[in-house]
This record gives structure tokens, sequence and C-alpha cells, in this order.
């Protein structure tokens, strides 16, 4: 029988019924709409009544999914999303006046290395009237990229990622030593066969926990890391007071004081086993979307003049 059309089923209702499925929660639902939970729950039961399907059941503290509300959720959340493309990309014209949410996840060594430039340039100059919310990377980050709680990721590439995320290589990480000024180590040239003479430290790429691993693996007479940490803070500070000397990457370096030497001997690029760059992550779907695509131009223009900041010494 014909309904009317205040009686059918619209689009805000799918809306709600893609968070409650995404969630597994109506208070969660709610919390990420911005509405009330009895909202939800008064669209789940209009839902529930259309369909005539209960869509839901509770089950060890989460609402699982019936099978007809797996035929009407799997691929909504990307049939939405498609929708309001056609008519954002429309409007996103003007940095400027861009006022919607934008989650950023960051990595622990992105954060710490241009978090100024993030907000100031951001926040302040390109989107000042947009709602930032910086949040760190964590192995759930790819999860919330593909759920929309998170827009655009920070991390290192290569690394595995969903096919429905695209990764997009930025600036190159090159691997360096950081050592405190006149480190006998300098004096000796910086040879290979004098390394493993210091204690030695490494950072922990995230994403990339194996980078240094994989030196000690591959060269086990050369390196043997004493210190390990995802703090370009940390490994600074027991290089600046120690003769400890540490590898990193350079973005990282690019944070050095001025009582530290950075150093890129040509055999340790020779002994890394792969290509690292730095890199952003959003859905695919999203590529070619031109708020994305302005972002990408304004995170690797960040990422460069940092890095551009990095003084390497020769030896």
């Amino acid at each position: 029988m014909y309904k009317k059309y205040n009686e059918q089923i619209n689009l805000n209702h799918l809306r709600i019924f893609d968070a409650i499925y995404i969630h597994r929660s109506t208070k969660l639902a709610a919390s990420a709409l911005g509405i009330s939970q009895s909202a939800v729950s008064q669209t789940l039961a209009k839902l529930r009544e259309y369909t005539g399907d209960k869509l839901f059941y509770s089950s060890n503290g989460k609402l699982q999914s019936t099978h007809r509300a797996d035929a009407i959720g799997l691929g909504l959340n990307e049939q939405i999303e498609a929708l309001d493309n056609r008519i954002y990309s429309d409007i996103f014209d003007d940095p400027n006046t861009f006022d919607g949410e934008l989650t950023i996840a960051v990595s622990s060594v992105f954060l710490e290395a241009i978090a100024t430039e993030l907000t100031s340039s951001v926040v302040f100059n390109l989107f000042p009237k947009a709602r930032l919310k910086l949040t760190t990377w964590t192995d759930k980050t790819f999860e919330a990229i593909q759920n929309n709680e998170v827009h655009i990721g920070l991390n290192f590439y290569p690394i595995d990622t969903p096919k429905s995320i695209r990764s997009v290589p930025l600036t190159n990480s090159e691997p360096i030593v950081i050592m405190r000024n006149n480190h006998p180590w300098l004096a000796e040239g910086c040879s290979i066969k004098d390394f493993n003479r210091y204690p030695t430290g490494g950072i922990l790429v995230p994403g990339l926990t194996d980078f240094n691993a994989l030196l000690e693996k591959q060269h086990p007479t050369i390196f043997n890391f004493k210190y390990r940490s995802a703090s370009m803070s940390v490994l600074a500070c027991l290089a600046e007071h120690s003769d400890t000397l540490a590898i990193t990457e350079s973005l990282a370096a690019s944070m050095c004081k001025e009582s530290l030497t950075c150093t890129q001997p040509p055999w340790l690029s020779e002994l890394i086993p792969e290509k690292v760059s730095h890199a952003i992550y959003y859905l695919e779907r999203n590529h070619s979307h031109p708020l994305y695509q302005f972002c990408v131009e304004v995170v690797k223009s960040s990422l460069q003049k940092k890095l551009d900041t990095l003084d390497i010494n020769t030896y």
C-alpha cells in the first residue's frame, strides 16, 4: 500500500541506520551524529516497522545485525558518502570559507615534528573556520577512516592498507644518525666498523615497527640497539648527554637542537632494506575530491618546509 512521504524512509533514516550499523550501539551512533539517543532509538523503531525485521539484537553488550540489516548496511556508508560528495565537491572552492569538520590521525613522529605547522598553517591560515580534531594514529585508525570517523591519516609509507584506503607518498624519509656535537665518532669519519663501539639507539616508526629490527636482524654484527623509542625527544636527550649514536629518520631529525649533529653516512642508506616515505592516507573514493587534493598539497608543503631546515653534516 502506498505511504505518504513523511511515513516513508528518507536519507536521514539511512544515515542513522548507517551509524548504528558501524558503531553497533545506539548511544555511540547518537554521539557520532550529534543527536540524542532517543532520536536514534525512535528511528530504529520506524525502520523495524518499515522492514518488518528486528534488524539488530543485543549480544555481549553490542548490537548484532540480522541478515536483513547486513543486506541494507553493507556498502551503505560508501553510497551515502558518494551522495555527499556529489554536492560537497561543487561547493568546496575556498578553504577560507570551509566550516566543516576535519579529523586527522597523526603518527607520534609526525605529531612531534610538525605539530606547530599543523596548528598554525592549517588551523589559523588555511582553514580558519574549520573544526579541526587531531588524534594519535593507532592500530584502529584504518578502521576509523573506513567508518568516516577519521578523514585523513599521516604516517609512513609503505605500510599494509585495506584496498578501500589510498596512500599517497609525499616526501622521502631518510635514515639519519644523531649524536652530540664533537662526538669522537665524527673524528673517526663515521665509519661502519666503529659504529657499534658506542651505545646505540633507534626510533620506532609507527606502522614500521620493524624498521630498526630489520637492521639488527640483517646486520647483527653492526647493530645492537640499547635504546628504542617512538619519541624523538627521548633519543635526542640520550644523544645530547651521552656517547649514544641514535638512528632516526629525516623528519624526526629536523627537530634536533644546535647541540646535536646530524649525519647520513652513505653506508647507512645502503643497509636500509626498503625506501620509506612520509605519506597521507584517506578513503580511495575521496581521491578526486578537491578538499582532499588540497590537503595533500598543504601537508606536502608543510613537510618539505620542515625537512628543508635539517642541517646534515657531510662527514
